[in-house]
């Protein structure tokens, strides 16, 4: 399976060209200053922060776990996440999100991230809704921002 990952990453490198800056401003120099910057992001719950953490063009793709089909354009995900309860300068939630198991597959001007993602207390993390996630970290002149992100929830762990 491994390997499947690794050829889709190798596909998605050739095909997805790294873009210029968009106007995005946080600079996020590797793959995993931009997955530890994602989840920060969902820790508050600000829409201003999408801008700074994703590709901003029709290209950016999202599978999401909660709900069908594929999510397209900078846009759909904007609205994507204001479903969430994300809003403008964020909020208190009092569930988190976290990953654990992330692994780095850096390709130059892609890289793939995969790792399982947990929804809920920390302090409760086997009741914490959980699955694998993959996120395509595409390089831009202003650091990593996200191409493409993709989760699943696994069975039974469901709210």
């Amino acid at each position: 399976m491994r390997g499947r990952a690794i050829g889709l990453a190798l596909m998605t490198t050739v095909a997805f060209n790294p873009v210029p800056s968009m106007g995005q401003t946080t600079s996020l120099g590797s793959p995993r200053a931009l997955l530890d910057a994602w989840v920060e992001h969902w820790g508050s719950f600000d829409l201003d922060v999408v801008e700074d953490l994703f590709v901003r063009d029709q290209r950016v793709t999202y599978f999401s776990s909660e709900t069908e089909g594929l999510i397209q354009g900078f846009e759909a995900i904007i609205e994507h996440h204001r479903g969430f309860g994300f809003e403008a300068g964020g909020a208190e939630r009092d569930q988190r999100i976290w990953v654990e198991d992330a692994e780095v597959f850096d390709f130059g001007s892609t890289a793939l991230i995969g790792a399982i993602w947990f929804f809920g207390d920390p302090q409760s993390p086997d009741d914490a809704q959980r699955g694998p996630m993959s996120l395509l970290a595409v390089r831009t002149a202003d650091g990593y921002r996200i191409g493409h992100m993709h989760f699943a929830t696994y069975a039974g762990t469901d709210p």
